[in-house]
């Protein structure tokens, strides 16, 4: 990619050391607004790697958490309305730590899947050794049925995507919301493909659709809209505790390189704050 011309970049061929370079425009880039070369968010990876260097140098619980992992959960945490968050090594990993985990603090948990889910999701499920239930991709009659199947006391939890990728079609936020509360469950809602992109303040369709505050667990990516690297949750900061201590991908990886987080810090606050 050519910084200051995107879309345009070098195309260098496939395993063809012969091959003539030439430019070549990407339609395919998730990086849609282009804050992967925003000047704002190089000046910011400059300045934390000429004050960091580029290695975290080690776990986020023994060495490898700097000023910029801290003050960009605090940022993430504002802007999803939330307590606390928790910066992961990518959206997927952020996903599949985070859903995982909650089988370790509610074993006897039925999960509630839109069809539609990414894979990351289906995994973290998997991985919590919850119940899980599947209903067709928003649905609501279908999601409904489930819900008043089960006891009010017994946990539940509704996992939904703000926007699916692959049918481009959006989450009825209110609606799930009303039915996470006419039916005692709890939500998680995957904003990957809508942080940066919708809100006021970027922080999603729920923010856009005035529900951030009705979602109990929000999951989002900074390597897309943000043009960066990384993924989250933001939840409330007992449930952030929970996942900082029982998550294995949280655990057992090294943390974003400082670098990261700094252009990551810097784009957050650049479409928090640019209307």
């Amino acid at each position: 990619r050519h910084v200051g011309t995107f879309p345009r970049a070098t195309f260098r061929g496939q395993n063809d050391e012969s091959a003539v370079p030439r430019e070549v425009m990407v339609f395919c880039s998730n990086d849609y607004l282009g804050m992967g070369q925003n000047p704002v968010v190089l000046k910011a990876c400059h300045e934390a790697i000429d004050t960091s260097g580029t290695g975290a140098g080690g776990t986020r619980n023994i060495s490898g958490t700097t000023k910029y992992h801290v003050e960009l959960e605090h940022e993430l945490a504002m802007n999803h309305e939330k307590e606390s968050a928790v910066v992961f090594s990518s959206g997927y990993v952020a996903n599949e730590a985070a859903l995982s985990a909650v089988g370790k603090i509610m074993p006897d948990c039925v999960m509630i899947s839109d069809s539609g889910n990414h894979s990351s999701m289906i995994e973290g499920i998997r991985h919590s050794g919850c119940e899980k239930v599947i209903f067709q991709n928003n649905n609501l009659e279908q999601l409904e049925a489930i819900l008043k199947s089960y006891p009010l006391e017994r946990p539940k939890m509704i996992i939904f995507e703000s926007v699916y990728s692959m049918a481009g079609s959006i989450a009825p936020m209110k609606k799930i919301c009303d039915l996470a509360e006419k039916y005692n469950a709890l939500t998680f809602c995957d904003e990957v493909h809508a942080v940066g992109m919708y809100g006021d303040h970027g922080a999603g369709v729920a923010e856009r659709d005035g529900v951030a505050d009705r979602i109990d667990i929000i999951s989002g990516t900074l390597g897309k809209a943000y043009g960066v690297f990384g993924g989250y949750v933001a939840a409330s900061s007992n449930f952030i505790d929970c996942v900082r201590s029982y998550a294995a991908g949280f655990i057992f990886t090294t943390a974003i390189p400082p670098v990261v987080a700094a252009g990551a810090l810097a784009s957050v606050r650049y479409l928090r704050h640019s209307g």
